[in-house]
């Protein structure tokens, strides 16, 4: 199976204020990591990558990777996977979106360091919604 993303294009509502998106069309990956195409639906909200200003220099939020924040978004959201399998995806969706390697392993290592914290408040919030 190929991996890719099925669309070249994703709408974004964007507000004028605030760093949260929303997504305004669907995307679709085949990730050969869970060997499975994941949906991102309509009206996921993203921040696009969990980057601090200062390193946005670096490691743009709506360049190559976009796509790729976008579906690791929704998948912390979810819980579809565990958290290391999503940033395996991730990795997978980097990968094939062109990034450098060098920047794929510095986003894996700030996901190491600090992607628990937004993982773990999705599940908490799932389950005080339960």
């Amino acid at each position: 199976m190929d991996v890719r993303f099925s669309e070249n294009n994703v709408l974004l509502l964007v507000p004028l204020t605030g760093d949260i998106r929303i997504t305004m069309s669907e995307i679709t990956f085949y990730s050969e990591v869970v060997k499975q195409y994941i949906k991102v639906p309509v009206g996921t909200r993203t921040d696009l990558g969990s980057i601090p200003q200062f390193l946005q220099g670096v490691f743009p939020k709506d360049g190559k990777a976009m796509f790729g924040y976008i579906l690791h978004d929704y998948l912390y959201q979810t819980g579809m996977f565990d958290r290391n399998t999503c940033d395996d995806i991730l990795k997978e969706a980097m990968t094939v979106l062109g990034v450098v390697y060098w920047r794929i392993l510095s986003v894996r290592s700030g996901l190491k360091l600090g992607g628990w914290k937004a993982y773990n408040d999705y599940r908490e919030k799932e389950n005080k919604d339960d």
